[in-house]
């Protein structure tokens, strides 16, 4: 296997191109964009016989400059593409498939984390070392539902549970439409969100469907800003419904990992700072005896009314000066001050 890091170092914006060559500079693997890895690169073989191989890397345009920089992993680690199920409740045990990597599926048993993150990073091992980079899946507390195959029909349904849940599934091969049954109450409003581009890094591009008993649709989407997929739900009675996933492209593949979340419609709070250039973190630096000031946004979600933020954890010496955030307001500005002395 070989896997590049070049557009994730964050040094720069560029497009790298990998592939590995016979000894008569054949190739064996070549990769542009990798779903995994965003716009880096991976390649990954079984040697058909002793002997060279070549290593190719470049700029996908024939372009780059110095700035291009880049580290290349290669070696007999495990590289999978997919984890399956794609998630857990904190702290459980979960059985879990690695899919993709060029020797074969591997099985494997992890703990997912109690850490509050909703997102874990999962490094594949084994006796020839370990993976560069992670799978990750989904960290929240649902009762998981696993796809039965045949489900690509009303009547063929994997069965769920009563939501809130999460369904997982694979779109294993073009064409291929999963059905899961949940069941909801008269009034109850629910989120359903498609993760696989993100942050699975899956390649499916999902389209969404939510079907009453009848098989009569309710609502659907296919991008939420976005490939992946999300829909608000309130259901009309109590009942049985159902949610079919596919690949907009009608494409497939074993590595189309995709993990449905219904959850409860419930208030959120997004605070950030406002970009000021584009791929640049911003950063504070506040002198000893001085004062630096700088913007923040919020974005409210399901809720309204004022927010009041407060810092913790500063450091001695540092203060902070900061408004309630109005109901009518998304920015505000804070100002921080350091002693003479910090």
């Amino acid at each position: 296997t070989a896997e590049l890091e070049g557009l994730r170092l964050g040094n720069t914006f560029f497009d790298p191109y990998l592939a590995i060559l016979d000894s008569e500079r054949f190739e064996l693997s070549r990769s542009d964009d990798a779903a995994l890895l965003n716009q880096d690169c991976l390649c990954s073989i079984v040697a058909p016989e002793d002997g060279k191989y070549i290593v190719q890397i470049r700029e996908s345009s024939y372009g780059g400059n110095g700035a291009c920089t880049y580290r290349l992993h290669i070696g007999g680690f495990p590289r999978p593409t997919g984890v399956y199920p794609a998630g857990g409740k904190p702290g459980e045990v979960l059985n879990v498939k690695y899919i993709g990597d060029a020797a074969g599926d591997v099985a494997a048993q992890v703990t997912l984390p109690t850490d509050g993150q909703q997102e874990a990073g999962l490094f594949a091992q084994d006796a020839n070392g370990i993976a560069p980079s992670p799978n990750v899946v989904r960290v929240i507390d649902l009762p998981n539902a696993l796809e039965v195959e045949p489900n690509d029909a009303l009547a063929q349904a994997s069965p769920g549970s009563a939501a809130p849940c999460a369904l997982n599934g694979i779109i294993d091969k073009p064409g291929d439409v999963d059905y899961f049954k949940f069941s909801a109450k008269a009034g109850q409003q629910f989120d359903i969100r498609v993760y696989a581009r993100k942050p699975l890094r899956s390649p499916l591009d999902s389209v969404l469907t939510i079907l009453n008993a009848a098989g009569a649709g309710i609502v659907g989407n296919d991008d939420s800003g976005g490939p992946d997929s999300y829909v608000r739900f309130g259901a009309p009675a109590d009942g049985d419904y159902y949610a079919v996933v596919q690949d907009q492209l009608k494409a497939g593949g074993p590595n189309y990992v995709y993990r449905v979340e219904i959850t409860p419609v419930a208030p959120a709070l997004t605070m950030a700072l406002p970009e000021r250039q584009q791929y640049i973190p911003n950063t504070l630096t506040v002198y000893k005896g001085n004062r630096m000031a700088l913007m923040m946004s919020s974005q409210r979600a399901n809720f309204g009314g004022p927010i009041d933020i407060t810092f913790a954890g500063l450091p001695a010496g540092m203060t902070a000066e900061t408004l309630q955030v109005r109901p009518d307001q998304t920015d505000v500005p804070v100002l921080f001050t350091a002693a003479p002395d910090a």
